[in-house]
Order: structure tokens, then C-alpha cells, then sequence
């Protein structure tokens, strides 16, 4: 079966068996070139265990999985060349600085030691750890490791990123950073990036396309545009240290349609075009405010109603947050 050349990634009729227990059945998947590619579904669902039957890391019990037009087992080598992966839970070798790391890592891609040091200068600036850079990896924080594993994906100027959970162990303003950081791959280096989250507004505010699964079937496909044409206005919570000196900073905004405190929290009324310019906004009030950030995220996501009637559920509960 021929691949569309606009498709990066396809799978075809993807099945995964472990012993009698079904993880991953009939899979359908088509990620398009150039795009943010959302992978959602709620614990367990069988995001991760695709993403290795992508990358040829697992056998397909039945149909097949094909990237960049080539079947992920048997071109698995020339796949991987041209392929950025960070896992859930972030490897290293934790006796290393993070350069030296870095630098070993490019130098498996055969990279000469010179091009091999500018690279891992290169990928530790852009996660922002340029100044960690001999730091000891096993001395650094959860987040530090997560930025890391993101830097050691981007090593080999892949093609295609595969993110598994980039963002799990990040504080709020760190989680914003590099969501932006993932949005200016695509901008500028014509990457595309497939992303496996059940952080529901990350993936909103980013994603191009979105597909979400569940007990390892596909239950929704297509542009974000499309699921959430109905929706025009959209309310943030942003929980800080200092309330009302937060409010006080929104309400200059012009394009906040309305702004409230309610149980320690600011509610900020939007229209959903302008999400992006609040997401960007936030960080920047908190920091000029020098405030702590301690939560920020949509009141409702405006996936949410898709994804509950896909489901079929009443709520998505906790294993998605929104």
C-alpha cells in the first residue's frame, strides 16, 4: 500500500497483542508533513506502546506501521536517522555533564568532534540549560532531566519528533517555554512533531491535528480547527501569589474581554482566537510582576466536549488535565 507523500506518519490497521491482553487494535493514524500532531488518550490507553510500534521498537502483532513512506520494521536504521525521540521517563547517563552527554550522543550519529560540540551547545541553549552545561546530570531536578531529554531528541536535526509526555515533570512557566520552544521547531525547521499528552489545553493551544485513543482504539481524527469550530469564547484561571496585582495587570489588555477574582483565583474571559496572545502574555505579567505562577490553564477545554462525546463519557476525569 502506497503512503501519501504528505503523510509523515501512517499506520495501517495497527494491532498489538500481549499475550491475550489487546493494547493497541486497528489503528488508523495519517500525521501529515509540516504539522503539530496531538496523540491524546487517558492513562493506559496505549498511546506509549504506539509510539514504539512507529519508531519499529516493538513487532506489530498484525498491520503495519510506515514513516516517511517506509515500513518502521524494516527500515527501522534509516528511519531512526532522520527521527528525534524523547520517552516518557527521561535516560541519560546520569555520571555525565549534560555536554559531555550531549556531545556522545552526537557523536553516535557520526558527527565529527567538532560539529558534535557546536551541536550540543546548540541543543543546550535552546531548552535553556546553557548554563548547566557541566553540570553532573544526576544532580539535576526532574524538569532539568525533562529539558535535557528534549535537547538529546533534537540532536541529530531530526525530521520528525516524537514526544512522549515532553512536558510532565515542568513548572507552569516552564511547561509554557517549551511548548513555544516545540511551536518554533515547526516554524523554522519544518519539523514535524507528534505529540503523546493527556494534558488537553497544551495541546489545544498548539496542535495542528489531533487524534485521541482509547483501550487502544481510535476514537477521533482530525483538525483542531474542525472539533472546536463551535466554540468562540473561551475562560483562562490563572492561580498566583499576588491576585490582584495580577487582575489589575490583565485588565490592560485589550483584546481581555473580562476579568474576575473568585476563591483566590483570576477567571480571564477571551475570545478563542486570542488564546495563543494570553498564553504568551501570562508569562511575561508574572515575571515583571515578579509573582509566583502557580497554576494557569483553560476553565474548559475547548476539546473537552469532543473528546466527552467521543468517549461516550460524562467526564474525562482526572487522567486528562484541563
Amino acid at each position: 500500500m502506497n503512503v501519501e507523500r504528505n503523510y509523515i506518519i501512517e499506520t495501517i490497521e495497527l494491532t498489538k497483542f500481549f499475550g491475550s491482553k489487546n493494547v493497541v487494535y486497528n489503528l488508523n493514524l495519517k500525521v501529515p508533513k509540516n504539522t503539530i500532531f496531538g496523540f491524546l488518550g487517558p492513562n493506559g490507553a496505549g498511546k506509549s506502546t504506539t509510539i514504539k510500534l512507529i519508531l519499529g521498537l516493538l513487532r506489530p502483532t498484525f498491520g503495519e506501521a510506515k514513516v516517511f513512506g517506509l515500513d518502521s520494521i524494516l527500515f527501522h536504521r534509516e528511519i531512526m536517522k532522520k527521527v528525534g525521540y524523547q520517552p516518557e521517563k527521561p535516560i541519560a547517563y546520569e555520571n555525565l555533564t549534560a555536554f559531555s552527554f550531549l556531545k556522545f550522543m552526537a557523536r553516535l550519529y557520526g558527527y565529527s568532534p567538532k560539529v558534535a560540540t557546536e551541536k550540543a551547545r546548540e541543543c543546550l541553549d535552546f531548552v535553556g540549560l546553557g548554563k548547566l552545561a557541566f553540570t553532573i546530570i544526576k544532580n539535576f531536578s526532574a524538569g532539568q532531566k525533562q529539558r535535557l531529554s528534549l535537547a538529546q531528541a533534537l540532536i541529530n536535526e531530526p525530521k520528525l519528533l516524537i514526544l512522549d509526555e515532553p512536558t510532565s515533570n515542568l513548572d507552569p512557566l516552564g511547561r509554557i517555554e517549551i511548548m513555544d520552544k516545540i511551536k518554533e521547531l515547526v516554524k523554522e525547521k519544518n519539523v514535524t512533531i507528534f505529540i503523546s499528552s493527556h494534558i488537553l489545553p497544551e495541546i489545544e493551544r498548539i496542535c495542528d491535528h489531533v487524534a485521541i485513543i482509547n483501550n487502544g482504539r481510535l476514537v477521533i481524527q482530525g483538525k483542531i480547527s474542525d472539533l472546536v469550530k463551535d466554540v468562540k469564547d473561551t475562560v483562562y484561571v490563572v492561580v498566583a501569589s499576588e491576585t490582584e496585582k495580577l487582575k489589575d495587570s490583565v485588565e490592560t489588555l485589550s483584546y481581555v474581554k473580562d476579568v474576575y477574582v473568585r476563591d483566590n483565583a483570576v477567571y480571564i474571559s477571551i475570545d478563542l482566537n486570542d488564546a495563543d496572545r494570553l498564553w504568551k502574555d501570562i508569562p511575561k505579567i508574572i515575571t515583571t510582576l515578579n509573582i509566583e505562577l502557580r497554576e494557569f490553564r483553560p476553565l474548559r477545554s475547548s476539546l473537552e466536549k469532543s473528546f466527552i462525546d467521543a468517549l461516550g463519557v460524562k467526564t474525562l476525569g482526572e487522567e486528562f488535565i484541563l
